[in-house]
């Protein structure tokens, strides 16, 4: 029903989270998913490309295929209004983006989260935008987050490292990253892992200046109290 959210497995929320906060599926294009329209307010600057064409005039149109296999996951791209339009011109569309290209594509973008996400089966537009919407937290307050339960409890969970490892994934395609940060931010996740807290609080004071220096040291120093309790 539309308006209603699914009940999503806690491993394809942290998929749409990742895609959430990533960018357009085209290679190169650093157009975010999702943008800050006013302070703390956010919508999906993205559109829903199907690879197989939902209608028979639609680029890629497959007629053996049911309305649940062209409106499932596995099917859409997420892409930038420029390259939605580009990839679903009537005229050029299906002969410069054959279907192989754009499963490349999205095998490239979503990585190891495709198989949670392709748990998401059967999937509107609404719904991916509300799905989106719901499960959006910018990276750097995630990275706060973390810092703060870990502060508190002082444990490393698996779960934690790889949200850790989630973050740096979209940090490392943010346009205002440079690769030296963003190679940084990587080394630390790894660091994370091994439950280093102390080197990996180090890391992220390092790439303070370039993301906002405050929040990131701050987070920086409740990893490295949390260290103390390791």
């Amino acid at each position: 029903m539309p308006g209603q959210r699914k009940n999503i497995p806690a491993a394809t929320e942290a998929a749409l989270w990742v895609l959430s906060n990533g960018t357009c599926y085209a290679p190169g294009c650093s157009a975010p998913v999702m943008t800050e329209v006013r302070e703390s307010v956010y919508r999906k600057n993205a559109q829903v490309s199907h690879i197989y064409g939902v209608r028979p005039t639609a680029p890629r149109f497959r007629k053996d295929l049911s309305d649940s296999q062209r409106d499932s996951f596995a099917n859409l791209l997420l892409l930038c209004l420029p390259h939605h339009g580009e990839v679903d011109d009537r005229k050029t569309g299906e002969q410069l983006y054959p279907p192989a290209m754009l499963f490349s594509w999205k095998k490239a973008h979503e990585g190891s989260n495709a198989k949670p996400l392709a748990a998401l089966g059967t999937l509107r537009e609404d719904d991916l935008d509300e799905l989106l919407a719901s499960v959006f937290t910018p990276p750097l307050e995630r990275l706060e987050a973390i810092a703060e339960r870990l502060e508190k409890t002082g444990t490393v969970t698996e779960g934690t490292a790889q949200e850790l490892k989630q973050i740096v994934d979209v940090l490392r395609e943010t346009p205002s990253l440079d690769g030296s940060t963003a190679s940084r931010l990587m080394e630390a996740a790894e660091i994370f892992s091994s439950t280093n807290l102390s080197e990996t609080a180090r890391q992220l004071s390092n790439a303070a200046e370039v993301l906002d220096a405050r929040r990131l040291e701050a987070a920086a120093d409740k990893l490295m109290r949390a260290s103390e309790y390791l």
